[in-house]
């Protein structure tokens, strides 16, 4: 299925995206793109150079200052544009879902959501392009001075994405830059490339576009450092670990010209499990919050909480919603976890569980092994009695591997140790009570509260995080938002 579905690709994958053109890469240098429940390479692309990157900023440089998407084009048109866009995408869905989920090993049905969420999230922030307002300010000190505020886009972004979402996190980054008025560059993960290249056709095929609008540079470190350090650059929008987001900030500090930076970085997300839970539907929706993607999700609940006295009753739930899991060769109907991205990534897991089971002196409730005997496959794993303070439960691992942590009593001592993780992303809690609840939504510092539900977002509100978890919002009206700029006009009338 690999090798059929890689022959019928409607673009040329060996080629990348610039100035409305498909054209070659400067470099000779290759990346392999594989599919991770085989381990089987799928396609091959370029590894693109600083020059690669300087035509694509250039050219984004040029659209936005010279061309007609900001110059000539009205909201409305914007609006339609991206309109066109979301129904190509919809026409396309079924190809986009087959090769993203031939090339992060997703499930099938996991992708029909995401292809879901990434057609409504460009008809949502379609609505925002002919909504751009300012405001009037009446005169404070002369009767003869006007003053008044528009917004106005904040130029040429560069995006680096990650390689767990490709397409629908490019979504939630190029929607509302489109809707906003940016031009854009934007580099994939180096892992998952393909469907960012088929977004990349359809928004030449709708011919709504100008170009230079959308770009679209492949690589990994050196194309992504090019990207931050560029002068025509006046945004950064990345997603990744908290070690790379930092090194982005410090980078885009240092350079000749400061830019706007949003950072959405790592997580280490607690659920909290109170006594009046309902506690067969909360382990189902605890195991689902972490094993999600192979738990490959910086939002993943991976420290759950659960209170002494329902705490050995508990843990046979969880452990038998983790061995219920279904896992197989993704394209089928009933499989319900994939594997991990590619071998650095396994390794990187079975490291952790190793660490978990070895120096954090954790139990382990299920899992903890490699399985299915092909590619990057590792089962859920679930550990117990694990102290809040162990490796595995505060360091990001991203993957199927979730700590549930020692039993609590009091959830004024859950919220005090919470406040001092350094992360900030996410957290739940599962409860019929509703001052527990108000006590810990108020309280607790993180970017998106779930209660007694877990990992379902949404267009219309806003993602992001506290501390390690980055800053700046995605999704909501404060996504779009981020990509405009007030700018006070002050006229005197009496001139």
């Amino acid at each position: 299925m690999s090798s059929s579905i890689m022959t019928k690709l409607p673009f040329d994958e060996k080629l990348i995206y610039i100035n409305g053109k498909w054209s070659a890469s400067t470099s000779t240098q290759t990346c392999n793109v594989e599919n991770p429940d085989t381990a089987e390479v799928i396609a091959v692309v370029p590894e693109c150079t600083a020059e690669d990157l300087d035509q694509a900023a250039q050219a984004a440089y040029t659209a936005f200052h010279d061309g007609p998407w900001v110059n000539e084009y009205s909201g409305a048109q914007r609006r339609d544009a991206m309109l066109a866009l979301a129904d190509a995408i919809e026409e396309h869905r079924h190809n986009i879902e087959l090769i993203e989920s031939i090339n992060t090993g997703k499930p099938i049905s996991d992708m029909r959501g995401e292809l879901d969420d990434t057609i409504d999230l460009f008809r949502h922030f379609a609505g925002y392009a002919d909504k751009v307002e300012g405001r009037h300010i009446a005169a404070q000190t002369n009767s003869t001075l006007e003053g008044y505020t528009t917004k106005v886009p904040v130029g040429v972004v560069g995006f680096i994405n990650a390689f767990n979402y490709p397409i629908c996190l490019l979504a939630w980054k190029v929607a509302p830059a489109l809707a906003a008025g940016c031009t854009i560059v934007f580099k994939p993960g180096p892992q998952t490339p393909l469907t960012t290249q088929y977004f990349a056709h359809l928004v030449d095929q709708t011919g709504k576009f100008p170009p230079g609008v959308f770009n679209v540079v492949l690589g990994g470190v050196g194309v992504g450092q090019a990207l931050v350090d560029h002068d025509l650059i006046d945004k950064i929008g990345f997603t990744g670990s908290v070690a790379t987001g930092k090194h982005v900030i410090r980078s885009t500090a240092s350079t000749r010209n400061v830019r706007a930076t949003s950072v959405e970085l790592g997580g280490k997300s607690p659920g909290v499990v109170m006594p009046d839970a309902d506690l067969e539907k909360t382990a189902k929706l605890a195991v689902s919050g972490c094993m999600s993607n192979a738990g490959m999700n910086c939002n993943a609940l991976t420290r759950l909480w659960v209170h002494r006295s329902i705490y050995d009753k508990f843990l046979p739930l969880l452990k038998a919603a983790a061995e219920a899991i279904t896992l197989d060769t993704p394209q089928l109907e009933t499989t319900e976890m994939g594997p991990l991205i590619d071998c650095r990534q396994y390794k990187r897991v079975l490291e952790y569980i190793r660490i978990g089971k070895e120096e954090d002196k954790a139990a382990v409730l299920t899992g903890g092994e490699p399985t299915l005997g092909r590619g990057y496959w590792i089962q859920p794993t679930l550990f117990y009695n694990v102290s809040p303070t162990a490796r595995i439960a505060t360091e990001e691992i991203f993957g199927p591997v979730l700590s549930v942590l020692e039993p609590f009593d009091s959830l004024d001592e859950v919220i005090e140790i919470e406040r001092k993780s350094e992360f900030g992303l996410a957290a739940g809690i599962f409860s019929r009570n509703h001052q527990d609840i108000s006590k810990f939504t108020r309280k607790l510092r993180s970017g998106t509260i779930w209660v007694n539900t877990f990992n379902p977002l949404y267009s219309y509100l806003p993602f992001g995080g506290f501390r390690n978890s980055g800053f700046g919002r995605e999704l909501g009206y404060e996504s779009f938002d981020g990509y405009l700029v007030s700018k006070a006009i002050i006229d005197d009338i009496s001139y």
